[in-house]
């Protein structure tokens, strides 16, 4: 039983390490390249930090072969990206410094609304593929396909955002050339990968070990996992007074996360995806949009207190107690 921690434990400091040096670089590629650093959380970072969510779900249809490894933490990320976020806000509270959520910009409230359909879209999908019918493409689902198609038109809409509007930012890397840059950028990318592949195979051991089932060890154990990249990242762009650049990565990831959907889709060669699935990441689906919708409502309405963080605290904890008490697990 402990050996299997152990290694949970090291694939997850593996993770945590290699990300905790991505907001550096991420944020030396948007100074270099002169992209908006908001929009640089939103895409290439939440991109960059979600590599263990996409290699986890990838090994997890090929090798394990189990799709709920897969899904469970694709979903699980999306609720623990808002619950730190969540977090990050409280942390404000605590220096008596004003909410994370009035100091958002309008590409924020963007990511957070499109996260929103997304996920409804999601669990929308998992209901129909499970309950009615499924039409597949190639053995893809119409289905996942279509979550890929609005991650596109999302990421359209936000460079479109990033042309409109020009901001001046001071210049920090001037010291560290392109090079340098990217190689840093890409070798990371490559450990969390690694880190990522590992990742289902622990997770199996967990279940079996612990006698719990995939979507509980999916959605919280591996979820935990491959967002402390995002939570680093954000955490360390947060001390940088970059808000945009934090928010941005966390919400941005989970709009990736669900995009992934689509590529584990294409790698699992049994069938549909969603519909290999437990029924109960639909509920995994629905926890994590009600969290979007607390966060997309604190935002628009730029929300000074903090009771918004409290609640998605709260609600987090009590779908993760239904999910097991429900056997969502």
């Amino acid at each position: 039983m402990i050996i299997v921690w152990i290694k949970f434990l090291i694939c997850a400091l593996i993770i945590f390490f290699a990300g905790s040096k991505l907001t550096k670089y991420g944020d030396a590629i948007g100074e270099k390249t002169g992209l908006c650093r908001a929009w640089i959380g939103i895409v290439i970072l939440a991109a960059i930090t979600s590599l263990p969510e996409l290699a986890n779900s990838i090994s997890a249809v090929t090798i394990t072969k189990i799709p709920d490894l897969a899904v469970g933490d694709l979903l699980g990320a999306c609720m623990i990206n808002v619950f730190t976020l969540a977090w990050l806000d409280l942390f404000l509270w605590f220096r008596k410094k004003e909410s994370i959520f009035i100091k958002a910009g309008a590409s924020n409230l963007t990511i957070v609304f499109y996260g929103m359909i997304l996920l409804a879209l999601s669990a929308f999908s998992i209901d129909t593929i499970n309950n009615y019918f499924d039409f597949n493409l190639f053995n893809v689902s119409i289905f996942t396909i279509s979550i890929f198609l609005v991650y596109l038109l999302v990421q359209k809409k936000l460079y479109t955002q990033r042309k409109e509007v020009k901001i001046q930012e001071s210049k920090n890397y001037e010291h560290i050339s392109m090079t340098k840059t990217l190689i840093n950028f890409f070798v990371l990318g490559l450990i969390v990968i690694a880190a990522g592949s590992w990742l289902p195979v622990i997770g199996n051991e967990i279940v079996e070990t612990m006698s719990w089932g995939h979507t509980f060890v999916a959605v919280l154990f591996l979820g935990l996992a491959t967002t402390l990249p995002e939570a680093t990242v954000s955490i360390m762009a947060l001390r940088l007074n970059q808000v945009g650049m934090s928010i941005g990565n966390l919400i941005g990831s989970n709009v990736f996360n669900l995009s992934i959907l689509f590529w584990a889709d294409l790698f699992y060669r049994q069938g549909s995806l969603l519909g290999a699935c437990s029924y109960n990441m639909f509920y995994a689906a629905m926890s994590g949009l009600i969290l979007m919708i607390i966060v997309y409502y604190a935002l628009k309405n730029k929300i000074s207190n903090h009771i918004p963080s409290l609640l998605i605290i709260i609600l987090y904890l009590l779908s993760l107690l239904f999910l097991f008490r429900t056997g969502a697990v």
